[in-house]
């Protein structure tokens, strides 16, 4: 799904957005700001990791991140992998949490707890780690429906292919469009009822709302269990000298659709 079908990563201990926030309710919705991710990706190039990992660990009393995400960031079920996610990406996530601008009571608390410099590290924490498997289909998904709807996507239902701006693999491209191949499935499929929804609604210009409502469940699951029986990204996904210059996905290592579909 194009432009941010996944503004969709990060989510909490429980279930994401299970209720709709006070812009759902008034059918408004703030300016949301197209660079957010660009932006928070220069804020971690001035920050060290080493100032994660106590929040990682919670050594320091906080909430500990890898209690919900795991040692390595490798998530689970409807619990996003965090490994492998642009830095930019997931510090904005953090920051819409802390703002309400995304929902879930568990990262709510946790990230208005964060200072800008944390969140900053903890993106780039996780970009600098990777997944070593896939999550695997567990939804009865048809994979090949998934596959065609995140390779070519369906035109005549007004569905782009995701990996139109997610990358020829799935593998992100920059900051603002973050890996979904090796995702777990729960939590994909989760993310596209809540966009359909307006459960969630902090993706620019509110298309990720436009593409994930024209699917079906069936194509919900399909392309949920489509993208997490892919291999996800192969190395970190470590900030470029200047992220405000051109991001392109790397071509090292990274497999054409033509490559995909065999």
């Amino acid at each position: 799904m194009a432009t941010a079908v996944f503004v969709v990563l990060l989510g909490g201990c429980s279930s994401e957005e299970g209720h709709s926030n006070a812009h759902s309710q008034s059918g408004e919705r703030s300016e949301i700001d197209p660079l957010a991710a660009v932006r928070w990706a220069e804020r971690a190039t001035d920050v060290s990791t080493a100032a994660a990992s106590p929040l990682v660990t919670g050594s320091e009393g906080s909430w500990a991140c890898a209690s919900c995400h795991g040692e390595n960031g490798e998530g689970n079920n409807h619990i996003p992998a965090l490994a492998g996610l642009p830095a930019g990406y997931i510090a904005k996530q953090l920051k819409d949490f802390a703002d309400g601008r995304r929902e879930n009571a568990t990262m709510s608390s946790v990230a208005r707890s964060l200072s800008d410099k944390e969140m900053a590290a903890l993106g780039r924490y996780y970009a600098n780690r990777t997944l070593d498997t896939p999550a695997g289909a567990s939804l009865e998904g048809r994979i090949e429906r998934g596959r065609k709807l995140a390779l070519e996507g369906d035109w005549r239902a007004g569905a782009p292919a995701c990996y139109s701006c997610h990358g020829s693999a799935g593998w992100g491209v920059g900051q603002a469009f973050p890996a979904i191949a090796g995702q777990h499935p729960e939590y994909i499929y989760q993310q596209l009822v809540a966009f359909a929804t307006r459960r969630r609604q902090n993706d620019p210009e509110d298309f990720m709302h436009d593409v994930a409502k024209v699917l079906s469940d069936a194509d919900r699951r399909a392309l949920a269990d489509y993208l997490a029986s892919r291999p996800p990204r192969q190395e970190p996904n470590r900030l470029a000298p200047n992220t405000l210059a051109p991001d392109r996905p790397s071509e090292r290592g990274q497999p054409t659709q033509e490559e995909d579909a065999r």
